[in-house]
């Protein structure tokens, strides 16, 4: 794992060199890795994409389901639910897996970043315990307890006051100031934490406490974009789940705020810029590779297919000589015919017959003419003599 710390490193390093900026080589180094994610960003996509498409089969399943709560019904749904997916050859899970396979990596690369001595200045264990020894006993830090903490912590904390006393470092063999980063933007030292008011000479206002605030902003959005350019399943719209959304919504954003706060800005910084960079990447790949959308006509057709009530085309020549029992029609029917007429095409003089020649029965009553029992255009209803 360590030489997996000192390759990213050593990148870092390089873009510090030819930036001769520490901050510039950090949003570089940020960009280089959203590329570098860039596949699986859209393999996430496309598995969006592809549960999207499903969207109406899978409404039209939960509406014949609608209403039955119960724990049969809802195995059963769940069950159909995985066998739809089966066959449209979708996984559900596919869109784990990049969130999944990027995590460690961003761990990774924060570990590169907090520990900037270890890992992008190159100094080994022993130079770094010599120089919290100077500090101490320069008084920087009250003991080495107390220099320990704080590289546990972050390195770039002990970064400025590296800075501070260069000079008297200098004797430590294998430490070389030049391969420090230098975290100063200006009036800026970016290897402190934010606070609300510093005293010197005089308390007046720390700028740097808004980076935790835009840190905060940027994450909000950033949920915000990505869930407006992402599909979301209908059951991410449950009450349930929808109130662990807005939960999660509020929780994630303070939480980076938080931590903006407590590690040095370099670190807020850094988020804020990845950030940017990642809704920019959503953005654009929402715009390249869409997900599909669907008219109220694709979503009933779906509920037909699920229902069984699709309609069948019945050829012209395959109507005549077709009798259909009147007890088989509503008065809702509303087939293409403007009455029973329209079905059954078998008879004289006004009588209507079987193919047989048999009687034609309603509800029982022999019947010579059908139009005078029974019009579903017109909702007429006569009884047969």
């Amino acid at each position: 794992m360590s030489a997996i710390y000192r390759f990213f490193g050593s990148i870092l390093q390089f873009l510090d060199k030819i930036t001769g900026n520490y901050m510039i080589a950090l949003a570089l180094f940020a960009l280089i890795i959203q590329i570098l994610m860039l596949p699986l960003a859209i393999k996430q996509q496309k598995n969006s994409i592809k549960q999207a498409s499903l969207a109406p089969k899978v409404a039209a399943l939960r509406k014949k389901y609608a209403g039955r709560t119960d724990k049969a019904t809802q195995q059963k749904l769940q069950q159909e639910t995985m066998d739809l997916y089966q066959k449209e050859g979708f996984n559900p899970a596919g869109g784990c897996l990049p969130l999944l396979i990027q995590l460690p990596i961003i761990m990774l690369l924060y570990q590169v970043i907090i520990k900037p001595l270890s890992y992008v200045s190159g100094f080994s264990a022993d130079v770094i315990n010599a120089i919290g020894e100077k500090l101490v006993s320069l008084k920087e830090y009250a003991d080495t307890a107390a220099y320990t903490a704080a590289m546990k912590s972050s390195e770039i904390s002990v970064i400025g006051k590296i800075h501070e006393n260069a000079a008297e470092l200098s004797s430590i063999e294998g430490f070389s100031i030049d391969a420090v980063p230098n975290f100063t933007v200006g009036p800026f030292n970016l290897s402190t934490t934010p606070k609300f008011a510093i005293s010197d000479g005089g308390w007046h206002w720390d700028w740097l406490i808004l980076i935790p605030i835009v840190t905060l902003v940027i994450m909000y959005l950033t949920q915000k974009i990505t869930r407006k350019f992402m599909y979301q399943p209908p059951e991410a719209q449950d009450q349930q789940n929808a109130m662990s959304m807005k939960i999660m919504n509020l929780t994630m954003p303070l939480f980076s705020a938080y931590i903006a706060y407590i590690w040095p800005a370099a670190i807020g910084i850094y988020w804020i810029i990845r950030n940017i960079y990642q809704v920019i990447q959503q953005i654009a790949i929402a715009k390249i590779m869409p997900p599909p959308k669907f008219t109220e006509e694709d979503y009933r057709a779906a509920e037909r297919e699920f229902a069984g009530k699709a309609p069948k085309k019945v050829k012209k020549s395959e109507r005549a000589g077709t009798v259909r029992s009147l007890h088989h029609i509503d008065d809702d029917d509303d087939d293409s015919g403007s009455s029973v007429e329209r079905r059954l095409e078998v008879g004289t003089d006004g009588g209507w017959r079987h193919a047989d020649a048999s009687r034609f029965s309603y509800e029982g009553r022999s019947c010579n003419a059908v139009p005078a029992c029974f019009n579903s255009r017109q909702g007429q209803r006569r009884h047969c003599a």
